[in-house]
């Protein structure tokens, strides 16, 4: 071997990974990721950012939780752990709950540093959407972005790896060569931002339910068909 270039070797510690949960409302993302973090890394070694709207941690005893009301919040306690992590010495996870609402408290900011960065110039005319800030053609959503894998990044320097919680959607999709409709489980995020943070991240799970639905006949007629209704159960 020259002077450059080394043998790798994968870690088998899953807090060296970035982990992403995405799943429905109430279907338990919060209470899986803050049970695996107790397991792994124990009361010290993780906290949940429970971020803007979202409530994930206002039902579960003994976890290690902070509320995210605002994106100065969000700079506040990550800058924190980020500029002293000697104050944080067995902290290695960072939960964000949720990266739909994280996302949602950071596009306000990218707009307001927008407009900062160019008053007082020439023709300048204030932002007020997402669209209209960073010159425009999706830009907006890309400082966004930037902003938030900026601090994942710097938090992953410092040892802390970040690990995401987000919310999913159906959507309707035709195969272009059957004409078959089908279902797709996808997450609620825009579809830019999404594949911009999964990339970013080793390991993202989608938690669904799976329901078998039967149909039984009652003697209940309908008053339209006259024929017997059905029960979904």
């Amino acid at each position: 071997m020259g002077k450059f270039g080394q043998r790798t070797k994968v870690s088998d510690k899953i807090w060296d990974r970035t982990v992403g949960l995405i799943g429905e409302s109430g279907i338990g993302k919060t209470t899986v990721m803050s049970a695996v973090c107790e397991k792994l890394v124990g009361e010290d070694g993780y906290i949940v950012l429970d971020i803007g709207k979202e409530n994930g941690t206002d039902c579960i005893n003994n976890i290690t939780a902070e509320k995210i009301e605002s994106y100065a919040k969000w700079e506040e306690v990550t800058n924190d752990i980020i500029n002293n992590k000697k104050d944080y010495p067995n902290l290695k996870i960072v939960v964000v709950d949720t990266m739909d609402q994280l996302l949602a408290i950071t596009e306000p900011y990218a707009i307001s540093a927008w407009n900062k960065a160019n008053i007082g110039t020439k023709d300048f005319k204030k932002a007020t959407t997402l669209n209209a800030a960073w010159g425009g053609f999706g830009k907006g959503m890309d400082k966004v972005l930037e902003l938030i894998l900026d601090k994942i990044e710097k938090l992953r320097m410092v040892g802390v790896k970040v690990w995401f919680c987000g919310h999913t959607k159906t959507k309707e999709i035709t195969d272009p060569l059957t004409s078959n409709t089908y279902t797709s489980l996808t997450a609620d995020a825009t579809q830019k931002y999404f594949v911009g943070i999964k990339t970013k991240f080793d390991v993202v799970g989608v938690a669904c339910i799976n329901r078998e639905v039967s149909k039984e006949e009652t003697n209940k007629k309908n008053v339209m068909t006259k024929k017997n209704e059905r029960e979904e159960e």
